[in-house]
């Protein structure tokens, strides 16, 4: 397996392996996690329909202000590799032959709404409010 850094769309190796959750963690233990200080924290996705890890990692970084890199493991499909991004996952574990595939739809990707709405071809430019 490869990892593949959805932030510049390579594949790249993290510094060591850290711990592991599944989806079904509770908030207690995902708060030790989160302030535990580990360099990564993988998440496990047991389905590629079960969206309980996009939380996991959304909790991790808003709730915890976990800072170091979520690599997401397990079934996952190249279609998710923006949302991914969105909640906060950092890397996604891949097969080596899949990257061009997960290249492609990062690039195919829109860009978040916010800067949409900030731009110069924005309807009613003031109406963005972040």
């Amino acid at each position: 397996m490869a990892v593949f850094d959805l932030n510049s769309a390579e594949l790249v190796a993290l510094p060591c392996q850290g711990e592991a959750v599944e989806t079904d963690v509770s908030p207690h233990d995902l708060a030790k996690l989160g302030s535990a200080g580990t360099a990564v924290i993988a998440i496990r996705f047991e389905r590629f329909s079960d969206g309980r890890g996009f939380t996991v990692a959304r909790h991790l970084r808003e709730a915890h202000r976990y800072e170091g890199a979520i690599l997401a493991v397990g079934h996952l499909i190249p279609d998710q590799a923006t949302y991914l991004r969105r909640c906060g996952v950092s890397h996604v574990e891949i097969e080596p032959g899949a990257l061009a595939q997960w290249q492609r739809s990062l690039s195919l990707s829109a860009p978040p709404m916010q800067r949409l709405l900030s731009s110069q071809r924005a309807r009613y430019p003031g109406a963005a409010t972040s």
